[in-house]
């Protein structure tokens, strides 16, 4: 086969670092030719009352269980690790075969479910796991085949799913504690060894180092032990406490320091216990909880470890004695403690408050459960996985439940110097946000542009737009600019026009005009750099647009492109993670909502149709989540109602699959994506008018559930997510233009003094490098978990990036990770332009950091050898730059123009500047030539 490939490498602009704008519904245009803002105006005064009335802040809903997608295998006895990319680790455990398994699984929060990774070298149950800084899992000891205690140990690699092992204890063990040391050493202590039901506790206590793959002994422990507990303390030192012992251990505390190698004695507990748990608080004291003895049974009990005294003190009891639960520190500094058991197995959760010393009720889990794992995510839930749900039997279980504790609530924020609808919002990298044009009072269409800014609560003028316009975009340019296109304006007609709002300056300027005058249009950032406008409504009656444009910052000039199958506007487009582009619904020449989408791949400049939407609409929203499937809400649908169904799109099958139903049918609303994951529906118009209430969507469970109401309730609003974490919700319409702007808060209540700090992180990030971090409090206050040998502590750096133009998401692997700085292994798949940096240590989120993720400049790509596959399809591949964008034409003929060529599906990056793509025709031909091109 021969090749001639031709690289056009995209120019970079050059100018200052500008965060992007989130995804937003479309802005309203003042002349539709329908009569929706009239019917508004008429509503406005009978409204009026209704809209107050809905004014009142209330509470959220109180935390809740949700069951999600059980595991593969049914484990109890097991561990599970949070990985730095914010997956669940569950390895190994005691299944309803009554053995041991050598097995391990994946959870991933963004879907709920779980997925089979790299099997253990080593069957083993009642072992510990231990993320290292280096990002691989340690995995030490346990029960095995036949019952025998184990001495060995493994690492896990999460960026290959393949399992290694490394240096063996010196001593086997079960129902050990394994502690990450500040230093990064791993200290396992005590445990279980013997023979069938001859065992004794262990005495001894090892020394893990990631650096040599060896153990060293850690001094004398002042008793042997086992199902005890290990805290690490905020002074570095670890305190060990109770436990099944020989020598009077139920009662005792020793303390190891890791500077000296030494242990001493501590006061002692006023209650024995053994599988109890221990948790540092963020206060710096330890709760031990609950727990039982050979001799003295099971306890309801709770004590508190002072460090600075030694010395333990009675705290309020449980609600309910248990043994074998799990306790897990939330971001709000509440202790949740789930299961267990006592006379039977518990399905029972309560709360400790360290504020009043008290426990109260949680709500009970799906299932009963003991030996299970209980884990924070980094979205602030709990999630208990697995367990024993009897004690006569071993009823090994596969459950999966979610606890959550969020509580948002909206407040009050500086107003907007002038009252607008349907403005345009985009945050820029210093944390303010740009609000430009819109609708205005009296209904008149708005040049201004103003700035708010988060730490002061208040909006500043910027400079104004050339061209007055509502109905318009915004995009944030890869260079740092702001681009502004379309929209109609005062004299009521269609604009073809952009231009470019430049931080640095304030200013505006013009630039190249669109070849169609469009408004209620869509704009997307491609993965190249260039914005794909397409669709919308131009100044002839009833003619929506299916025409498409190309705009390419180097040359500031736009291009036409292939043009969608069916006319629209108001429709949402989305960049998919694999490169292309979604369009969903919309309103077209036949009246009405569109239930129809389409899809472009810049590959070949065409769009392709994919399945209908179950219900037609327009006026709705589309939000891509972090599992990469495309959420739509709301609308108008295509017998003019409003509608209150949710759907989501999955690129994969190109199929959609209905996911609940808001609790209020709106359209004209936003749509925000949260660091958590959830999707924030907020405001918009309804059957029963202007919507305050507000509604969170979970793609973990599919479940809606409602929040809190806007002080104001409003039609048209313009929102973002800022750095914090908050939403800015801005403007909009209920009768009146509104200048007002409030706040949402997800409603951990964390305190601020626990929050991680960044510093500096890699910017401009290059795709196929390394995000580097640095900042303060990346390893928590506190492990957050239990402290026993299902130990699932949660104070580590996991880092998440968010595209601010696409609200792509990831959460990236770690090669090393430390209490100041995290650095993530090689960044790809991920779209250029303008992302949010987020680190998460025990489920509290820093502020975010915005950084530029660079356009790739692709290279002159040379094919390798061809390879046939099956039915005369040949793949062909090459390296290039990571991230680069590629299309492929083929011909039989080299010397006709490039016109008659045939687009090929573009390649697809397999690796890391590893590129494929295939020929399904070059086995019939005597000869192919190609033409590779970046995009």
């Amino acid at each position: 086969m021969k090749a001639t490939c031709v690289v056009e490498t995209p120019a970079f602009l050059k100018g200052p670092n500008v965060a992007a704008l989130l995804p937003h519904p479309l802005t309203l245009n003042p002349y539709m030719r329908n009569d929706s803002i009239n019917r508004h105006n008429r509503l406005a005064l009978v409204l009026a009352a209704l809209a107050l009335s809905l004014s009142v802040i209330q509470q959220a809903q109180a935390a809740a269980w949700t069951t999600n997608g059980p595991m593969i295998t049914a484990r109890y006895g097991h561990t599970t690790t949070l990985l730095p990319n914010g997956r669940l680790l569950a390895v190994g455990g005691y299944s309803t075969n009554f053995a041991y398994i050598a097995s391990a699984e994946l959870y991933d929060p963004a879907t709920g479910t779980w997925s089979v990774t790299g099997t253990p070298a080593f069957i083993r149950g009642h072992h510990t796991a231990t993320l290292l800084p280096n990002g691989k899992v340690l995995v030490v000891g346990g029960i095995g085949a036949s019952g025998g205690f184990l001495s060995s140990a493994e690492l896990y690699d999460p960026a290959t799913g393949i399992w290694a092992t490394t240096g063996a204890l010196a001593a086997a063990r079960a129902y050990h504690t394994a502690t990450l040391l500040p230093n990064g050493t791993v200290l396992v202590v005590a445990g279980e060894y013997g023979v069938g039901i001859h065992t004794v506790p262990v005495g001894s206590a090892e020394v893990y180092d990631p650096a040599t793959g060896s153990w060293t002994g850690a001094g004398t422990i002042k008793f042997a032990r086992y199902e005890h507990t290990a805290t690490l303390l905020a002074n570095g030192q670890v305190l060990v406490a109770g436990g099944e012992s020989t020598a009077g251990g139920p009662t005792t505390a020793e303390l190891y320091d890791p500077a000296s190698g030494t242990w001493t004695t501590t006061g002692a507990l006023a209650a024995a216990r053994a599988m109890h748990t221990a948790t540092l608080l963020p206060d710096g004291r330890v709760l031990a909880v609950g727990g039982n003895d050979l001799l003295m049974g099971n306890s309801p009990s709770a004590e508190l470890y002072d460090p600075s005294s030694g010395a333990w003190t009675a705290t309020g009891s449980l609600v309910t004695n248990r043994v074998g639960h799990s306790a897990t520190l939330l971001p709000n500094g509440k202790l949740l403690v789930t299961g267990g058991y006592n006379d039977v197995v518990l399905s029972s959760a309560e709360l400790y408050d360290p504020a009043t010393g008290l426990w109260t009720e949680a709500g009970y889990l799906a299932n009963a459960c003991q030996s299970h794992t209980a884990t924070l995510l980094p979205n602030g839930k709990v999630l208990v996985a697995g367990g024993q749900g009897s004690l006569l039997v071993s009823n090994a279980l596969s459950i999966t439940v979610l606890y959550d504790s969020a509580s948002g609530a909206w407040t009050g924020t500086g107003p907007l110097n002038t009252a607008r609808r349907s403005a345009t919002m985009t945050l820029l990298p210093n944390g303010s946000v740009l609000a430009a044009g819109g609708l205005g009072a009296s209904a008149h269409v708005l040049s201004g542009a103003e700035l708010y800014s988060p730490a002061t609560g208040s909006w500043t003028p910027t400079g104004a737009l050339n061209t007055t316009r509502v109905s318009h975009t915004a995009t944030l340019l890869p260079a740092g600019k702001v681009l502004v296109a379309g929209g109609s304006g005062g004299t009521s007609l269609c604009l073809s026009s952009a231009e470019l709002y430049d931080p640095s300056t304030g200013l505006w300027t013009a630039t190249g005009q669109m070849a169609n005058a469009r408004n209620s249009h869509t704009a997307t950032l491609l993965l190249n750099g260039k914005v794909l406008a397409a669709g919308g409504y131009t100044n002839v009656y009833l003619n929506y647009l299916s025409s498409a444009e190309l705009y390419d910052p180097a040359t500031g000039l736009w291009t036409t492109t292939g043009s969608l199958n069916i006319g629209r506007d108001t429709h949402t487009a989305n960049l998919l993670p694999n490169g292309k582009v979604l369009v969903a619904g919309g309103a077209g020449a036949t009246g009405g909502g569109l239930a129809s989408a389409e899809v472009y791949d810049p590959a070949t400049g065409v769009w392709t149709g994919t399945a209908p939407l179950t219900a037609g609409r327009y006026w709705h929203t589309t939000t891509l989540l972090p599992n990469g499937k495309a959420l739509v809400v709301g609308g108008i649908g295509s017998n003019g109602g409003y509608v209150a169904s949710a759907e989501l799109y999955d690129p994969a099958a190109g199929m959609w699959e209905t996911s609940g139903s808001l609790a209020v049918a709106r359209a004209y609303h936003t749509a925000t994506l949260l660091p958590s994951g959830k999707v924030l529906v907020a405001g918009g118009y309804s059957n029963s008018g202007y919507v305050a209430l507000s509604e969170l969507y979970d793609p973990a469970t599919g479940a809606w559930t409602d929040v809190t109401v806007l002080a104001t309730a409003r039609e048209s609003p313009a929102a973002t997510l800022l750095p914090s974490g908050q939403v800015l919700l801005a403007g909009g319409y209920n009768g009146t233009y509104l200048g007002t702007a409030e706040l949402f808060s997800v409603g951990l209540g964390f305190s601020t003094a626990l929050q991680p700090q960044i510093l500096a992180c890699t910017s401009p990030l290059g795709l196929g490098g390394s995000l580097a971090v640095t900042g303060s409090g990346f390893r928590g206050a506190s492990e957050g978990s239990a402290g026993g040998s299902q130990n699932s502590p949660a104070d580590l750096p996991a880092v998440q990036l968010r595209s601010l133009e696409s609200g792509q998401t990831t959460f990236l692997l770690a090669t090393n990770w430390q209490a100041d700085s995290f650095d993530s292994a090689l960044v790809w798949g991920f779209p250029p332009g303008y992302a949010l940096a987020t680190v998460f240590v025990n489920g509290i989120p820093s502020t975010g950091s915005v950084l530029n993720v660079g356009v790739p400049l692709p290279t002159a790509p040379i094919l390798t050898g061809a390879k046939r596959l099956t039915n005369g399809v040949f793949q062909f591949s090459f390296t290039n730059s990571v991230g680069a964008l590629f299309g492929v034409l083929a011909s039989t003929d080299p010397t006709v123009p490039s016109s008659n060529w045939t687009a090929l599906v573009g390649p697809t990056e397999v690796a890391p500047g590893q590129f494929q793509f295939t020929d399904s025709q070059a086995g019939v031909a005597p000869q192919r030539f190609y033409r590779v091109r970046s995009l």
